[in-house]
């Protein structure tokens, strides 16, 4: 639970342009007190919440249940209807991001925000509510050419309250490990996005990162590199194939990078690797 100094309630709303649907908000509130704050409600706008303290439950459209704790991070969709309760006597403080529908659209595009994940953890950091409070004051006093601005930052506000990830049982934590490593064991020749991955799997990404080195000893990236390498040693015991189509294989940009990382994990080149262990 966060136990920085609380940041004091505010609302801030701008219309960027004379489109309505390019309202964008931000805020903190105190609802200490309240217990109904949504009831079958479709919002207008899209809206991240960050709970800072608090307990309640938040119910999507399909009656799922999520507990509501300092940490959670909630989404409403524009349009869809969803509940939140919150116990009152919690001492309820949230803060708010409201977007506008093209910086929403683009953060749904990119899987950065998921209708089947409305709920994440993250971590409230001081950095964070910093950043809250520079885009306030920038909301009150800028003028609506100097905002236009600062839609980069909002972006970039955004993606980090959505950093975090969806609670997962032992068992969805099971899988996601091997999912992870049929992904990072794959296609060699296919850009390594893990980031990509975690937002797909709604999980955040340094969250995964930690996880995928306790579970296993070892990072992704030096994951994908052994199971690269173990491919390459199967392949060399091919006498049809050359280094250089090996390396191809392998989605190396060359033979000669190929063979730098060969020697500098297993200690020999690719050319000695099978004279070498056959004695």
């Amino acid at each position: 639970m966060f136990s920085g100094k609380m940041p004091s309630p505010f609302n801030v709303y701008r219309s960027i342009g004379t489109l309505r649907t390019e309202r964008y908000g931000i805020g903190v509130m105190d609802k200490t007190g309240c217990s109904n704050d949504y009831i079958n409600r479709a919002h207008p706008e899209y809206v991240i919440v960050l709970v800072l303290r608090g307990r309640g439950l938040y119910i999507d459209n399909a009656g799922t249940e999520y507990p509501l704790h300092a940490g959670s991070c909630f989404q409403r969709f524009a349009g869809v209807p969803h509940t939140t309760r919150i116990e009152p006597d919690s001492g309820w403080v949230e803060c708010f991001l409201q977007l506008g529908e093209t910086m929403a659209a683009l953060l749904e595009n990119c899987a950065v925000a998921e209708r089947k994940h409305p709920v994440l953890t993250t971590a409230i950091t001081p950095g964070m509510l910093e950043r809250i409070q520079a885009l306030r004051d920038s909301f009150r006093n800028s003028a609506d050419a100097e905002l236009i601005r600062q839609l980069p930052d909002i972006l970039e506000l955004a993606q980090l309250l959505l950093s975090g990830e969806s609670p997962k049982s032992g068992d969805e934590r099971k899988k996601l490990l091997e999912q992870a490593c049929a992904y990072l064991g794959g296609d060699f020749r296919r850009n390594d996005d893990l980031r990509g991955f975690c937002r797909r799997h709604g999980c955040g990404y340094e969250n995964f990162r930690k996880f995928f080195k306790a579970e296993l000893g070892i990072s992704p990236h030096r994951y994908r590199i052994r199971r690269r390498l173990d491919a390459a040693c199967a392949l060399l015991s091919d006498p049809g194939l050359s280094i250089a189509s090996i390396a191809e294989r392998l989605g190396y940009s060359s033979p000669y990078e190929f063979s730098a990382q060969f020697k500098r994990h297993m200690g020999c080149a690719p050319s000695e690797y099978l004279p070498r262990f056959k004695n």
